[in-house]
């Protein structure tokens, strides 16, 4: 009988030695979480002055033109979204005499070169009186759209000789 005792009592201890090793580690789950918030649309232009050259006065209308500069639309607001770029230009004022209207002036977007989660489309603009709409965009996330555009002038037959002056505002929406 003591055999059958001590032979209990050593497999007691087996099994509670072994039951204390397979018992599960204490734990603690942390949730981790991060934040990602909106940027901003922004549109950025030349603001250096720019020429669309110079040409005599003359008895018949002619067209000059010039490149405006880059105008780059950043797109950081994430997700899928459209903007649309316009111009808006004041008449080219000489310091005497009458101006060139802008309904005389043009605007070609050109090739749009442009990261890989934007479509931009240029809409060429005949007549800058108004706000007209000149690139729109479809991003599907944080996108740039960069073009060179040509702005364009027709001066009426006749016109004085003289430095000739206006004002192309570039907006984003």
């Amino acid at each position: 009988m003591r055999k059958f005792v001590l032979l209990a009592s050593t497999v007691a201890a087996v099994l509670t030695a072994t039951a204390t090793v397979v018992a599960p580690p204490a734990s603690a789950a942390t949730t981790a979480t991060f934040t990602l918030t909106a940027g901003t649309l922004s549109i950025s232009a030349p603001t250096a002055p720019m020429t669309l050259g110079s040409q005599v006065a003359s008895t018949v209308s002619s067209t000059m033109s010039g490149s405006l500069g880059v105008v780059t639309v950043s797109d950081q607001r994430g997700g899928t979204t459209t903007w649309t770029a316009s111009v808006i230009a004041t008449a080219f004022t000489p310091t005497a005499g009458p101006a060139d209207p802008a309904s005389n002036a043009s605007y070609a977007a050109g090739t749009i070169t442009v990261s890989t989660a934007v479509v931009a489309t240029a809409v060429n603009a005949s007549d800058l009186t108004g706000v007209s709409t000149v690139v729109t965009g479809a991003s599907t996330g944080v996108s740039t759209a960069s073009w060179d555009p040509t702005i364009s002038v027709i001066v009426p037959a006749n016109f004085a000789p003289g430095v000739y002056v206006a004002t192309i505002t570039s907006s984003v929406a």
